[in-house]
């Protein structure tokens, strides 16, 4: 990889995926009128790890009304992701987008990320598994890493 190629720990490190101590208030609450996702709507604390690193980020994955999913790296802090999530029996799945300043700066193009996310709720605890890939400037389809991790997570109470 050469000097101005991103790496792959710098862009998922700053990248966060989710896929989650700042939690987006009042963008996921957890209503009557949304117990049909079987419990999924609201901020959970989760740890994620890449396949085949020791590295282990905390972050704050928020499944809200509308399909809206969020997720933000907290430890180490990375910028958040959007996107859309959806309820399939007793799974559900995701997938969410984040941008990077190019290498001339913030008002740059840079790389973008996509996290597809499969998982489940049971007995209060989230477990998933995710794929990222990561875009080259200006491309949906330029593909310059990929990867794969799971992820597990507890309910944040208000």
């Amino acid at each position: 990889m050469s000097e101005n190629a991103m790496g792959r720990r710098q862009a998922l490190r700053g990248a966060g995926i989710a896929a989650g101590g700042v939690a987006i208030a009042g963008l996921a609450t957890a209503t009557p009128a949304m117990a049909d996702d079987n419990g999924l709507s609201g901020s959970w604390m989760c740890r994620r790890q890449d396949d085949g690193s020791t590295d282990k980020i905390r972050l704050i994955l928020s499944f809200a009304a509308g399909a809206v999913i969020v997720s933000h790296d907290i430890s180490p802090a990375g910028p958040p992701f959007t996107g859309t999530w959806s309820k399939h029996g007793k799974w559900f799945q995701a997938t969410f987008w984040t941008g990077f300043p190019g290498e001339q700066g913030p008002d740059s193009v840079g790389p973008t990320v996509r996290v597809r996310l499969r998982g489940s709720v049971s007995h209060g605890k989230l477990s998933a598994t995710y794929r990222f890939t990561v875009f080259a400037p200006n491309s949906e389809t330029q593909v310059v890493e990929t990867g794969t991790g799971k992820l597990t997570g507890r309910r944040i109470n208000a």
